[in-house]
């Protein structure tokens, strides 16, 4: 199980290497048992970062939104602020990666995240390598279709513009947008399932408190009581749900 964790303040995490040159991670959050995980991570070309050159998958579903830069898998989709990309387990990418600049983006995983390289590909646009098409299939959106598109919906039981990102069709757990005018507050104490947030632009105020913007980073475990959570100026976040949740 994840930590309970409450308006985490993202950018006084120090940047870890983890491994290849200019590539660095703020961990978020992390299952200790499963190894799933949440992370902010950054690509930096001066570094001496270089995109992977071959074709890949890995056995646990990764699920990307971009928060600044530009980078692609297929040198045709560019990664940028609002970009978001879902790819099931076992689903070849990479065929042609590339990157313009220095670029961040927010990962999340299933799982501790494997490499299977595939030097021939099929063809050079996503596919499963076996198995029939996933319930939560692949998606790949712009970043203006994301930040274009929002329409009237709700976050927690309060108004909102939603922009939904991908959704298991069976269990509902999924991905949206949101963006929260000044004014907004949650109606909903509690959830059966996880939620997780993580604030683009602005600020999201818990228990009242007026919290200047900054990047922040929410997670409640299912049935943990979730704060009065309020907006005492416009927010952008990005959330995440382990189940049916009405937007």
């Amino acid at each position: 199980m994840r930590p309970h964790i409450v308006d985490l303040a993202v950018d006084e995490l120090a940047w870890e290497p983890l491994g290849p040159a200019g590539l660095y991670s703020r961990l978020l959050s992390r299952d200790t048992e499963t190894g799933a995980r949440t992370a902010l991570q950054k690509l930096v070309p001066e570094d001496g970062y270089t995109p992977p050159q071959t074709a890949h998958y890995h056995h646990t579903y990764e699920e990307i939104i971009g928060i600044s830069g530009c980078f692609s898998f297929d040198s045709r989709r560019w990664v940028e602020k609002g970009t978001y990309v879902f790819h099931p387990p076992q689903t070849v990418h990479g065929f042609a990666s590339a990157i313009r600049t220095e670029s961040t983006f927010l990962s999340r995983v299933g799982r501790d995240l494997d490499f299977n390289f595939v030097e021939e590909p099929e063809h050079d646009d996503l596919y499963l390598v076996e198995g029939a098409n996933p319930a939560r299939a692949a998606v790949a959106l712009d970043h203006e279709d994301v930040l274009t598109n929002l329409a009237a919906g709700s976050f927690l039981e309060s108004e909102a513009k939603v922009r939904l990102l991908s959704r298991h069709p069976e269990h509902g757990e999924g991905s949206a947008i949101v963006r929260l005018s000044a004014g907004w507050s949650s109606q909903i104490r509690r959830l059966p399932h996880y939620l997780e947030m993580f604030v683009m632009e602005g600020s999201v105020g818990v228990d009242g408190a007026r919290i200047e913007p900054r990047r922040a980073y929410f997670f409640y475990p299912p049935e943990t009581p979730i704060n009065a959570l309020s907006c005492h100026n416009d927010a952008l976040v990005y959330v995440n749900f382990g189940g049916p949740l009405n937007l």
